[in-house]
């Protein structure tokens, strides 16, 4: 919670302004001391930056402004988590001026725009259903001829960029075991090895994210000499499965303990057996799954 000094640093936006939105505009309700001094959210705090987004950047009155935040607000609980999932249209706009900058290879608006979404929806959305359907969308017309490999590269590096700028922000615990994600040597398709690591960061895992087309070389040493205790790997084509197979037989031999978590759409058969897991796609389903990890497999760091 933060005091009005703190929001209107945080924001860059005048007390007054503030106080006005609230207070003419019910714009947010803080929360109050018992001396009545306002305690503002980070809840508070989202929607003020949205509103000041709307009203300095779009030209929004911001009468009109709340309306459509309010409105947001009071959609069915069916329709609120739909920005969780992925490709959701309610966000094609941004997903089309992104794709347009990136067509253009101009970095500049592609980071503004991105900046712009980060400060306007919770960055999970932004991830799952602005980047996500954007990234697919780079792909498709990369093979069909439109856009070039470098475009390709140009646009993941940013978006790696940002996630790593995220995996540390959140603490992690000395207490949980640490994690290795990687994508087996020939998988170069890491954007939803880099989603589990964000939401394993999220959960305070202490992971070690390693990336697209890791060799097997040296990978067990460096696991033990590191005390990782579960490494997470994604596969896109199925034929890399027995690949990934080979990765765990080798690190399981090298320390029995390993636990393994495995997805991608690759894994057209779960592997559910032993000390490894199948992850499925969505993010709603993950940490019912971390939650099965944890009771079938003890994770004890002894």
């Amino acid at each position: 919670m933060y005091n009005i000094k703190a929001a209107a640093k945080i924001l860059d936006m005048p007390k007054v302004t503030i106080r006005s939105w609230e207070t003419r505009y019910n714009a947010i309700t803080p929360a109050r001391t018992e001396t009545g001094h306002r305690l503002y959210s980070d809840q508070n705090l989202e929607d003020l930056k949205w509103l000041k987004i709307q009203v300095q950047e779009n030209g929004v009155k911001i009468s009109e402004a709340v309306k459509q935040l309010h409105a947001s607000k009071r959609m069915p609980a069916e329709k609120k988590e739909l920005p969780e999932h992925f490709g959701n249209e309610a966000y094609e706009k941004q997903i089309q001026e992104l794709f347009l900058a990136a067509a253009e290879m101009d970095t500049e608006r592609f980071n503004y725009l991105l900046d712009m979404n980060f400060s306007m929806f919770h960055y999970r959305t932004v991830f799952f259903s602005i980047i996500v359907p954007l990234m697919v969308q780079i792909g498709k017309e990369w093979e069909n001829g439109t856009l070039t490999v470098a475009h390709e590269h140009m646009i993941s590096h940013i978006v790696e960029q940002r996630f790593t700028q995220f995996f540390r922000v959140f603490p992690t615990s000395p207490d949980l075991p640490k994690v290795m994600a990687l994508c087996p040597s020939g998988e170069q398709h890491y954007l939803g090895l880099m989603l589990f690591t964000l939401f394993l960061r999220e959960n305070a895992f202490p992971v070690m994210f390693i990336g697209a087309d890791t060799p097997i070389d040296g990978l067990p040493e460096a696991a033990l000499q590191q005390d990782v205790q579960i490494v997470c790997m994604a596969i896109s084509d199925p034929e890399l499965r027995p690949l990934a197979e080979k990765y765990i037989d080798q690190l399981t031999e090298a320390n029995p303990h390993m636990r393994f978590l495995v997805g991608g759409q690759g894994v057209t058969e779960a592997l559910d057996a032993g000390s490894t897991l199948f992850l499925g796609p969505m993010y709603e389903s993950w940490q019912e799954r971390l939650n099965d990890f944890k009771e079938k497999l003890p994770l004890s760091r002894a």
